[in-house]
């Protein structure tokens, strides 16, 4: 009778290292898997993969940390509202890496252009309470998350057109920031091309986008405004009034194009000059996970 219940309990062993194993396997399976397809840009695979690590875990923080990870690679892939979902169901399993759900959440909110929800989130990991030359001594990891946080409200602000608070944030920031504060001062030194002068403009054939800088359209525009017109002429000399007709509708179109086109050059012009502004601040901003420490939350950054 010993010998049949040791022989049970002994195989039962087995079967729970076998078990245990396989699932650990499995989880090492898939974190590669994840780990590959970000790694190829396949951002919204590798977050599928990062949920189904989530669901594997036994442990809150685990869970917490590859959910994380998975609203992290939706950001990647240019899905906001995914990314939300995932970091409420981080926060729902731990609140240890509270400091990055919020630097993820406000990001989510910058691509969606919701700018008072951005502001809130950054504001929160800024803290304008704290010491922040003790950040930088005590902490470089803090000081590098703070510092990031610092650009990217900046960029809120100039989006709110608050250029002094963008650049006092970038001054306030825990690490030295010169190219962001000069592309601020740049920024607000430019001007921004009106839409409505634009077309105005536009109503002589070519000017419109040469108010903007588009020498080559303005260029086109002129040269095939041109052409229509000799037609036009050419073909009410010869009495070829269905061609006339028909040259006519073109010149019309081709020229109504050219006030619209004004108005556009003068929204690119404006949208340009903008996204140069935020490249520049934003130039270091850009962080990732250390994969190799999954679930452990620990961000690389570009500086």
């Amino acid at each position: 009778m010993n010998i049949r219940l040791c022989t049970f309990v002994s195989i039962l062993a087995f079967l729970s290292i076998v078990l245990k194993t396989n699932a650990e396997n499995a989880i090492e399976n898939t974190r590669q898997l994840a780990k590959e397809l970000a790694t190829e840009g396949k951002h919204e695979s590798a977050a599928v993969e990062y949920r189904r690590l989530a669901t594997m875990e036994e442990q809150k923080e685990a869970r917490s940390g590859y959910y994380w990870a998975a609203a992290h690679q939706y950001l990647r892939a240019g899905k906001p509202k995914l990314v939300e979902k995932m970091l409420d169901r981080s926060e729902d399993n731990s609140s240890a890496i509270s400091t990055e759900v919020m630097l993820l959440r406000a990001q989510a909110a910058i691509v969606e252009s919701k700018w008072n929800d951005a502001e809130f989130y950054l504001k929160s990991i800024i803290d304008p309470q704290t010491n922040y030359t003790e950040i930088s001594t005590k902490s470089k990891t803090t000081a590098k998350i703070r510092t990031a946080a610092s650009k990217n409200l900046a960029h809120v602000f100039i989006a709110e057109r608050k250029y002094d608070e963008a650049e006092q944030v970038l001054i306030k920031a825990p690490l030295p920031c010169p190219e962001a504060i000069g592309a601020v001062n740049n920024y607000r030194k430019g001007h921004d091309r009106r839409p409505m002068i634009g077309g105005l403009l536009g109503l002589i054939p070519g000017l419109g986008y040469a108010y903007s800088g588009e020498y080559a359209n303005a260029a086109r525009s002129l040269i095939l405004n041109g052409l229509f017109i000799y037609a036009l002429i050419d073909t009410a000399d010869d009495e070829q009034w269905g061609a006339f007709a028909a040259v006519s509708f073109f010149e019309l179109t081709w020229y109504t194009g050219s006030v619209y086109g004004g108005i556009d050059a003068a929204h690119r012009f404006n949208e340009n000059r903008k996204a140069e502004c935020y490249k520049i601040i934003e130039k270091e901003t850009h962080f990732s996970p250390d994969t190799g420490k999954l679930p452990l939350i620990t961000l690389n950054f570009d500086f």
